[in-house]
């Protein structure tokens, strides 16, 4: 395994601050009602609330709300019953404040966020007129770069991280956007972002969550007058014609839609016209200019005295190699090969020259038929598809293919129900279906692939899709076969490859996230589904269980963290959980209560995908660009953000890695970066390990009903 250069400099987007700059700072508790029910919302909002009514700079951090103004009780009382009467709904449960006695020192936390959410916001306007102007994208939408600040603790010191964002934002507003709908449902999931700014500068954007009504019809105009904040958004909703929709934000805002500008996901592309290649080339910064507009936003802060020296690794020593957590990238392939796992065609060269590491029991003979039935919904003729296939299965030590090809006259249910019941007739191993459209991302969009794979579950038969837009790529067809090839044999019981060196230190790895489906008019959700895979400590897939649940927020319910730890398999075993983001509530302490009462052991990694700045490395010839797979950033004993995928076209995202056990943060980096390694569904290294990897799609489907039979599955199905 090759070792990572580190005699050249490393540096991340943080920077040291001037803790000179902070002023003296004042700290107070929330008094509700119902203690620790939606604290952290109400501790935002009425921040922004003070901030307007007295002056000075209020954050929400550690559960407090930080000021740096003295203010008397009979003041600050007087604002919080105004605050009250305007948004009586949203501060219900909020009885008052408490002041923290003048002993109280704000934390290193406390100082990070209240420089980067307060002192920096300072200077919103002035940083975001350096990133202007915005870049036109064709002639309907335009890409604008925006910058975000976010306080950070390393090594005990109060650090801020300066990210850049690239937005597609459409060029027509929602309103008019919106007129083009046929239901004004279709608005919930798009993301949008206020018109106007704030008086500090910053942008509000979210997620739309539902739509409230029609304004002046369902909804009184003078409560949204009473709740605005802005004179610049009462003017909007005092300008708003009667019956104008109003909506939903993440985070509880309600706004006129003639408010808002759209901001275009890339799943959204397709159903904005949205051309994907420019929109990528656009949006995605390489390494060298993406430090350089960092650069210019962290020397507003250095002029300001606010920030100072950025973290590198020729001053600071929080940068290590993946060799310091004793990661080692090779595998066992056929025959007990152990290669160094390299991906691409070196992976499939491997795959090829030695075997899989293991087959099924049903396929263990190589002369036994692999029958694939394919039921062609496309116009396309499939001869050097098939062959293209063939030989890459041939390859894998398959050497007797059978198809059996039935085209379906359209992409309706019903003919795709006849077409596999002709293809069913044969008794194949496996179905695959190619058909149009069938990559469309869109939330809304059933389309011909879920018809496709509903089906193709009720009868319990493995399957695979391909778009008809894929096999035109006629060059690249023994590339795109390879991937097909690969999901196939692993649809089908084998295991193409192990780690060569097992987590000693668990029996099982188990990522859980939560799919959710938004609700259309009003607000929570119609129905979530907790999702977790399990992985064995030398990496091959176990078993996946998809439960549907209702939901409230992000926190997995008591009976169904329980019910992903059955007795009989996780008795006095050593599990890790890796968890999609931040663990919820009380789920900790839920499932170390199970795990007590089983006799096992169990360890927290939080995987956080997003947030986290962006590492570079400066080359000899002073070129910057991404720092090798597995380079680390320690921030603590327990937190590190590590690089653990590879591009060329743009800047590494690294993922924030937390451990809220006694596992070591060393081994639950490698945990995470061991099982990068292990995607049996691509020849490409994904950025999550694969215990979260495809957590999303197989919540997707099962929210769209197709899940397994019980529950659960010991086939990766969604490959």
């Amino acid at each position: 395994m090759s070792k990572m250069n580190f005699d050249l400099p490393h540096f991340v987007e943080m920077f040291e601050i001037q803790v000179d700059c902070i002023p003296k700072l004042f700290a107070y508790q929330l008094k509700l009602i119902k203690p620790g029910s939606g604290e952290v919302k109400i501790g935002r909002k009425l921040s922004d609330r003070l901030r307007r009514k007295l002056g000075g700079h209020w954050i929400w951090s550690e559960d407090k709300l930080i000021t740096d103004i003295e203010v008397s009780d009979e003041k600050l009382k007087k604002a919080i019953q105004e605050v009250k009467s305007r948004e009586s709904n949203d501060f219900k449960i909020l009885q008052g404040l408490i002041f923290i006695i003048d002993s109280w020192k704000p934390t290193a936390k406390m100082q990070a966020d209240f420089v980067a959410q307060g002192l920096f916001a300072d200077f919103n306007r002035e940083i975001t007129q350096i990133l202007q102007p915005a870049i036109p994208l064709g002639d309907k939408a335009r890409v604008e770069r925006h910058y975000e600040v976010r306080g950070w603790v390393v090594k005990e010191q109060p650090t801020v991280s300066i990210t850049i964002e690239s937005r597609v934002v459409f060029n027509q507003d929602l309103l008019t956007y919106a007129s083009t709908l046929s239901q004004p449902d279709e608005m919930v999931g798009l993301w949008v972002v206020d018109k106007n700014p704030y008086e500090n500068g910053q942008l509000y954007k979210g997620e739309i969550d539902a739509i409230l009504g029609r304004l002046d019809i369902e909804i009184d105009r003078n409560d949204l007058l009473h709740e605005a904040q802005r004179e610049t958004s009462r003017q909007l909703i005092q300008n708003a014609p009667q019956g104008e929709w109003v909506v939903t934000i993440s985070g509880g805002y309600n706004y006129v839609i003639s408010a808002l500008n759209i901001i275009v996901m890339s799943k959204h592309y397709q159903r904005f016209g949205i051309d994907t290649q420019k929109a990528q080339e656009l949006t995605w910064i390489k390494p060298g200019e993406r430090c350089k507009l960092v650069e210019k936003v962290a020397q507003v802060g250095r002029d300001k005295k606010l920030i100072d020296k950025q973290w590198n690794s020729v001053d600071h020593k929080a940068f290590n190699p993946a060799s310091s957590i004793h990661y080692d990238s090779r595998i066992v392939v056929g025959n007990g090969k152990t290669v160094e796992y390299k991906g691409g065609g070196d992976l499939i060269q491997q795959l090829t020259n030695f075997g899989l590491y293991s087959r099924s029991s049903n396929l263990s003979s190589a002369n036994q038929p692999l029958k694939i039935g394919i039921l062609n919904a496309s116009s396309l003729t499939l001869n050097d598809a098939q062959n293209a296939l063939r030989k890459q299965l041939q390859a894998f030590k398959f050497e007797a293919i059978e198809f059996e090809e039935i085209r379906s006259k359209n992409i309706s249910r019903v003919e795709f129900e006849r077409a596999i019941n002709q293809i069913l007739s044969r008794e194949p191993h496996l179905v695959l279906g190619i058909i149009p459209d069938s990559d469309s991302t869109d939330d809304e969009d059933w389309g011909p692939y879920f018809e496709f794979k509903s089906l193709m579950m009720r009868y319990n038969v493995p399957s695979q899709v391909i778009d008809q837009n894929t096999l035109k790529k006629t060059k690249s067809l023994p590339y795109i076969m390879q991937n097909v090839a690969l999901g196939i044999v692993t649809k089908l019981g084998n295991v193409p490859y192990v780690l060569a060196n097992s987590l000693d230190y668990a029996d099982f790895v188990m990522g859980i996230d939560i799919a959710r489906q938004k609700s259309k008019r009003g607000k929570g959700s119609l129905n979530a589904a907790a999702v977790a895979q399990i992985y064995h400590k030398l990496g091959q897939f176990q078993k996946c269980h998809v439960i549907e649940t209702p939901l409230e927020g992000e926190t997995v319910p008591a009976k169904v963290l329980r019910s992903l730890f059955p007795l009989n398999e996780f008795q006095g075993k050593r599990v890790i959980i890796h968890r999609d983001g931040f663990f919820r509530g009380n789920e900790i302490e839920i499932i170390q209560e199970h795990f007590k009462q089983i006799n096992a052991t169990v360890y927290f990694v939080e995987v956080i995908k997003s947030g986290a700045p962006r590492f570079y490395v400066e080359q000899r010839d002073k070129q910057v660009t991404n720092p090798e797979i597995g380079t680390i950033f320690n921030l603590s004993s327990n937190q590190a953000f590590m690089i653990t995928s590879e591009t060329k076209t743009a800047t590494s995202q690294p993922l924030q890695i937390r451990t809220l056990s006694s596992l070591t943060i060393g081994k639950a980096l490698l945990s995470v970066l061991n099982l990068t390694l292990m995607h049996y569904g691509s020849v490409r290294r994904p950025r999550l390990p694969v215990s979260l990897h495809y957590s999303d799609k197989i919540g997707y489907l099962a929210l769209r009903g197709l899940k397994p039979a019980n529950s659960q599955s010991d086939s990766m199905y969604w490959l």
